[in-house]
């Protein structure tokens, strides 16, 4: 925004001119005012905090039935949109709107990472959904945007000129938006969701219309996943971890991968049911092929385990892929390493109770409730550039986290009994 008022004024308009004074407004609505002064946040990001809160209290299994939750959720249906904006249309004409922006208002620029993020909130909140014109929507406006490699970007499709990047203006070297795994994780992990979901009910949704799309938009994912598993088999480090794009750094993408593997793995048991899946033409059927990816990356996970049981990991990692995985443990880092280990690891893996008890002891009483304190930056803008404090990442990352342990502890004990 700042950059849209210095070229006004360069063209000569005054500070007093309308347009002028309307981006000041907005300049100032992103003002932040605490006990450390007054200054200006980078974005605000209500559509992402709520859909990974639902997500939050959802894999907790506490509260999902509440009055509030059904706020949240409608609150966030509202948000999509349906509307015949988006730069993403120069490359991806023929696709279906349906995807959800990252800020309240952003019609322009829908971006995969939030749309497949509230695509699990829809379903983890109420299963039912899966089958619903907004989720199906957004599923099929995610589809349109799979790039040729493979995997999904955050805003564009076939966007992946990296040498623009080196012009002497290249906003931060990110000119460009090409696939990341990171994202392309959580997409696999949100079409895994949605299509588990459909073939399970496939003998109890009635043939109606919205039956009929959502099977052949769970044929069209299937045949996506392919293509997107490929791209992760070749991105992934010869550490065994993942690049985190948009979350710091390594822990990230190794967790956000690690998680749509689990899905993946789970949804390979369920595809015969499927009639239209040839199995033959699904590499990821083969013997092994996940495994394969998931062995390193979970050995990469135990090795950069602190001492103390958590995970952290420097901004400098970026810089320095040396440093990956290294750094004072974090709440929500340690969330996203015990995630990746619940993927593929049962609760009683030393790895995962070490992490757990970890964000148990972190856990701070405040204001009647608990939180965990952190002030580290963990989330990513442009990397090298600018990094983003979100307030909500060490609250709703431990809640998925430990509701997800509190599962596999639960169902550890129902196999033995």
């Amino acid at each position: 925004m700042h950059l849209g008022l210095l070229a006004l004024s360069l063209e000569g308009y005054k500070v007093e001119d309308d347009c002028m004074q309307r981006g000041f407004r907005a300049i100032e609505r992103f003002a932040w005012q605490d006990s450390t002064g007054r200054r200006i946040q980078a974005c605000v990001s209500p559509v992402w905090d709520t859909a990974l809160m639902i997500i939050g209290i959802s894999d907790s299994g506490l509260l999902k039935d509440t009055e509030e939750m059904k706020k949240a959720v409608d609150w966030m249906q509202h948000k999509q949109l349906l509307g015949l904006e988006g730069d993403w249309r120069v490359y991806s004409p023929g696709t279906r709107s349906g995807g959800f922006s990252f800020e309240y208002h952003n019609t322009w620029y829908p971006d995969v990472d939030d749309t497949a993020a509230v695509i699990l909130a829809f379903i983890k909140h109420d299963i039912n959904r899966a089958g619903s014109n907004s989720v199906l929507d957004a599923v099929e406006w995610v589809l349109g945007m799979q790039n040729r490699d493979g995997g999904w970007a955050a805003f564009d499709i076939n966007n992946d000129a990296l040498f623009l990047n080196k012009i002497p203006f290249s906003d931060m070297d990110s000119l460009s938006d090409p696939s990341t795994a990171d994202v392309t994780g959580r997409v696999i992990e949100a079409f895994g969701l949605f299509t588990s979901v459909i073939v399970q009910r496939l003998n109890k949704f009635a043939p109606t219309e919205s039956f009929t799309r959502a099977n052949s938009l769970a044929d069209r994912v299937t045949a996506s996943l392919s293509p997107a598993l490929a791209y992760l088999a070749r991105t992934q480090e010869h550490t065994g971890a993942w690049y985190g794009r948009w979350g710091s750094n390594y822990v990230y993408g190794t967790s956000n991968v690690l998680c749509s593997l689990a899905v993946l793995a789970h949804l390979v048991t369920l595809l015969p049911q499927l009639h239209s899946c040839h199995s033959e033409a699904v590499p990821f059927h083969t013997d092994g092929y996940i495994q394969g990816l998931v062995d390193p990356a979970i050995t990469w996970l135990k090795n950069v385990q602190n001492t103390d049981g958590g995970f952290g990991e420097q901004l400098k990692s970026y810089s320095n892929p040396a440093l990956a995985g290294c750094g004072p443990s974090t709440a929500s880092q340690t969330a996203w390493g015990l995630m990746g280990l619940l993927s593929f690891l049962p609760a009683d893996d030393t790895s995962v109770e070490r992490a757990v008890r970890w964000l148990i002891n972190g856990q701070r009483q405040v204001d009647g409730g608990s939180k965990w304190p952190e002030t580290a930056y963990t989330g990513t803008g442009f990397p090298g550039f600018f990094y983003i404090g979100y307030d909500l990442y060490s609250h709703y990352f431990p809640m998925m986290a430990l509701g997800r342990y509190y599962k596999s502890k639960l169902l550890a004990r129902s196999l033995i009994r």
